[in-house]
């Protein structure tokens, strides 16, 4: 379609141009295909199929005139009669006495509104003279301008610029799914006749989306594997079975199904972009550090990115352990180290001292310099922007890149947003675990929790009690961190030690705390949603989560996880006085379902796409009408058609699919750094 400005037709004011403009409408194209919020529909409906009390549109002749009466300040009622279909009906209309001179006998009327039981009445909320108007009026939402004038607008510009409206999906497509061609497809969305014109033009539009979403990383993946723009990392084979081999457990189905999934991603010429994806407690460190040990052995640096300094702390104290009988160097990197230290630190990166670093955002700032950086790793790899991770991975030439996350990933986005990714599944829990018996209780309920955390005290159990919010505010009642701890204290004063954990305590505080619960000198630790990620406490079995409804699900199973390290029956107590039903609804489903995928599927109904993912999705789904959630049909069937498309010769070779492959192409150019 021709990028021609709207300032350039003689038709459009420079006033609707300035209101367009506030409104990224510029060109034709942006007018056209700036399509409406939803659709007024005013189809007219016999006498015979009016439902009562149900708003429906109905046409007539006006038989008398109009009474206004004035029934206080602001509230005026207007009554008429008008014939319908050989039936006087009175019409009553509220706060529109500015029309009553219009309303004369013999005057046709469009009336919308409400019949009464015996249909001798309408309340009408919507009246016109005109009885050529449209049945069904689109609604654009564009402050300054009314839906008439835009529609009026979208008439002219239509006639005019119709014929360069360019078909992009090729004739097959078009046939085998049934779908219109997309000039017809812009007419009917913008100026439709019938509600099947509307569907006929959604299903198109949707279906162009989702097709040329899923194609564009179709061809990315094709692209990355194809024509590797990668470094081949040739490990010691030997060195990496023996470090498996003096693990002192025995690796899971999955977890190795995972290592060699990984190692075979290293070797290859193409750069990795590997999603592991386990639950909390599944085994994704010791996988990590086996693809760390298996770089450095082919003479490269590793590096570990986490979201909290509370997971590099945990993180440097697991690889320290399972790298003792190993030389291999490992360092942790944080805002909280002095100045000192890291220059020795920075020095010892550039220079190879440095096997492994560990560290927060740290890592990807300006004087961080590797030697010879091989592999990153990002845990809870979501929790950062797509620019981040671009600047962690930036750090080294052509190198792999594997993405840890505890969050179960629904296959909605698997194969649209993570598409581009190979994702590696550890779905088998290491050990004995046993599923932990989830509890949902009103406070009046609470003395349930409280006997059952004084029974896991007695046999040597620590607990987790888990608020949402460290202070208290006005706007939201909730459960104060502190008032717990204190209230707690008391209660068991002679039975155990109570701790406090929050992100107002400064870092040696909170370390202080964590060491204190991590050796058993404390066993009840209150804390904010801080412990969500990064807390290793086997011998903790029990996770109270107060005013559960504050958290999201995928909170909610991640925190239950934490309580899952043992083979020890675990147990999590949501905890909430919640009335709104959806809260309801939400914490009964985590109650009965330890499935994280079932969770997964279901969170992202309630939370949607834009949240999922933060920066990575809202930024990279730029759909105008399809929906990853709604229309999961057609993203499965774009989905199938993308791949059919990708595996065939048809996109390089195909005449109709030219203009195809130079979207995908285009995009690929523009886009690539984001697939590190």
């Amino acid at each position: 379609m021709k990028e021609t400005l709207l300032s350039e037709l003689e038709y459009v004011t420079p006033k609707t141009i300035q209101i367009l403009k506030k409104n990224n409408i510029i060109t034709v194209s942006d007018l056209l295909l700036n399509f409406p919020n939803k659709f007024d529909d005013y189809t007219i409906v016999s006498f015979d199929n009016i439902i009562p009390d149900t708003n429906v549109t109905v046409s007539g002749v006006v038989q008398t005139k109009a009474t206004v009466a004035n029934v206080k300040t602001k509230l005026s009622v207007m009554n008429f009669y008008v014939d319908i279909e050989g039936h006087k009906v009175r019409a009553t209309i509220f706060n529109r006495h500015f029309l009553k001179s219009k309303i004369n006998y013999g005057v046709y009327v469009r009336l919308t509104g409400k019949f009464s039981e015996n249909l001798k009445s309408i309340t009408v909320s919507e009246i016109s003279f005109n009885e050529f108007s449209n049945n069904i009026n689109p609604v654009f939402n564009i402050k300054g301008l009314t839906d008439e004038k835009i529609l009026d607008l979208k008439e002219k510009v239509y006639d005019d610029f119709c014929d360069d409206i360019e078909e992009i999906l090729p004739n097959e497509i078009l046939k085998e799914k049934e779908l219109i061609p997309l000039r017809r497809a812009v007419k009917y969305i913008n100026i439709p006749e019938t509600d099947e014109e509307i569907q006929k033009a959604i299903k198109r539009i949707k279906y162009e989306e989702l097709f040329l979403y899923q194609l564009k990383i179709k061809y990315m993946l094709y692209m990355r594997k194809n024509f590797p723009q990668g470094v081949e990392i040739h490990y010691d084979e030997e060195k990496v079975a023996d470090f498996i081999k003096r693990l002192p457990f025995e690796l899971t189905v999955d977890q190795k199904r995972s290592v060699e999934e990984i190692l075979y991603d290293m070797r290859s010429p193409y750069k990795m972009n590997r999603l592991l994806q386990g639950e909390v407690g599944s085994g994704k460190t010791v996988v990590a550090a086996i693809a760390l040990y298996a770089a450095i052995t082919a003479g490269y640096q590793g590096a570990i990115m986490v979201p909290t300094e509370v997971l590099a702390n945990q993180h440097y104290k697991t690889f320290s352990e399972l790298f003792k009988n190993v030389d291999v160097n490992i360092m942790m990197l944080s805002s909280s180290v002095s100045q000192k230290d890291r220059k020795v630190i920075l020095a010892d990166l550039a220079t190879k001292k440095i096997d492994i670093i560990i560290g927060t955002h740290s890592l990807f700032q300006r004087d961080v310099e590797f030697n010879s950086l091989g592999l990153v790793i990002t845990d809870e790899e979501h929790r950062f922007g797509v620019k981040q991770r671009v600047s962690i991975v930036g750090k080294g030439y052509l190198i792999d890149h594997l993405k840890m996350s505890a969050t179960p990933i629904p296959r909605t986005l698997a194969i649209s947003v993570l598409g581009e990714s190979d994702i590696s599944f550890i779905k088998t829990l290491p050990g004995k675990k046993r599923e932990v018996i989830t509890k949902y209780l009103r406070y009046s309920e609470r003395k349930i929790a409280v006997d059952h955390i004084k029974e896991e005290i007695e046999a040597g159990h620590q607990v987790y009690v888990v608020v949402p919010m460290i202070e208290e505010s006005e706007a939201i009642d909730l459960s104060n961190a502190t008032q717990i701890y204190e209230s707690m204290v008391k209660y068991y004063k002679g039975i155990c030690n109570v701790g406090l954990i929050h992100s107002r305590l400064r870092r040696e505080e909170k370390e202080q705390v964590m060491n204190d619960f991590n050796s058993n000198k404390i066993q009840i630790l209150v804390s904010t949603s801080v412990i969500e990620v990064g807390v290793n406490v086997i011998n903790a079995t029990t996770m109270v989560i107060l005013d559960a409804d504050r958290f999201g699900i995928a909170q909610l199973h991640q925190m239950r996880g934490r309580v899952r390290r043992s083979d020890n029956q675990a147990y999590c107590f949501l905890i909430s006085d919640a009335t709104n039903s959806t809260s309801v609804d939400r914490l009964k489903l985590v109650e009965e379902n330890s499935d994280g995928f079932k969770l997964a599927e279901e969170d992202l109904i309630i939370r949607g796409p834009g949240d999922f993912f933060g920066e990575k999705q809202s930024g990279m789904v730029p759909f105008k009408m399809a929906n990853l959630i709604s229309d999961k049909e057609i993203l499965e069937d774009a989905n199938e058609l993308a791949n059919e498309v990708i595996n065939s010769k048809k996109l390089y070779e195909d005449n109709e699919y030219k203009k195809i492959l130079k979207i995908v192409k285009d995009n690929y150019n523009n886009n690539k750094e984001m697939l590190d």
